[in-house]
């Protein structure tokens, strides 16, 4: 099913690129093209497998969303969110897919901007999580939350995390957000260090959009895209949040089991 594959390595890890060499081989003896190079990929790529950690997949997933090829993720450490495959079953799990026989998943994105007045300033997405918070200063910010176009509240927090089903179990996780499985169309919004403790956890429909706007009596504030890109907001700034028009394919080996990596990775039911 897959004749034409682009392999996406960690950047500057020996042990990245020493896997990927090895699936390298195993997939030319396959008779399967490989490409390389992001233009490449997009054009021509009918599957992607990332040999790394959850970081490089969220890279990848941000990168070539729009152009519709499934992602597996070779894990090189310790079992990932994603990246689910580990390094000792890779040649299995990859022959087993080549024969078509794999489980496929849709994931959202969030499509993010900042505003000032009319002016769009920038355009991120993000797999996991948008994040407004505050900057080095111990001080809170204050900043008004609207869904949809209707008023939700003020709050003053140390910031806000607007969380897609995946990043449920990243950021939004430790600052007390629900785990939502990955099939739910749902966009979360989790206050972080609220200073009024009736501020709980939203969960609002995945086609939602959310605006925070910063309070011009404050002091700006950072947005942070999945904690791999930063960006300072200003007095009166609008964060503008949605879900992204196309969704991220990941394909997992057949029997995958999101409860069990959730089992291992919180461990729960462990004794202590």
């Amino acid at each position: 099913m897959f004749n034409t594959i682009g392999i996406i390595t960690k950047p500057q890890d020996f042990t990245s690129e020493e896997t990927a060499h090895e699936l390298s081989v195993f997939l030319n003896e396959q008779g399967v093209s490989l490409v390389e190079g992001s233009e490449q990929i997009s054009k021509n790529a009918d599957l992607i497998i990332v040999v790394g950690g959850d970081g490089s997949i969220l890279n990848t997933a941000r990168t070539y969303v729009d152009s519709n090829i499934p992602i597996l993720g070779i894990n090189l450490g310790r079992l990932g969110f994603l990246a689910d495959v580990s390094v000792e079953n890779m040649i299995a799990v990859v022959s087993q897919i080549l024969n078509g026989d794999f489980i496929k998943e849709e994931r959202a994105l969030l499509s993010c901007q900042i505003e000032r007045g009319n002016q769009i300033l920038s355009q991120h997405l993000a797999f996991n999580d948008a994040v407004i918070h505050r900057n080095e200063t111990p001080r809170m910010i204050e900043f008004e939350l609207f869904v949809d176009g209707d008023f939700v509240n003020n709050q003053r927090a140390d910031g806000m995390i607007i969380t897609t089903p995946t990043g449920s179990t990243a950021y939004a996780l430790s600052s007390g957000g629900p785990i939502m499985h990955p099939s739910v169309k749902s966009i979360c919004l989790v206050s972080i260090c609220p200073h009024t403790m009736s501020h709980r956890p939203i969960i609002v429909h995945g086609e939602s959009e959310v605006v925070i706007r910063l309070l011009d009596s404050y002091e700006s504030a950072n947005a942070s895209f999945d904690g791999q890109a930063k960006e300072l907001i200003a007095l009166g700034d609008h964060l503008r949040v949605k879900q992204h028009e196309n969704f991220v394919h990941l394909l997992h080996p057949k029997g995958y089991d999101y409860f069990e990596i959730i089992r291992s990775k919180l461990h729960w039911g462990h004794q202590a």
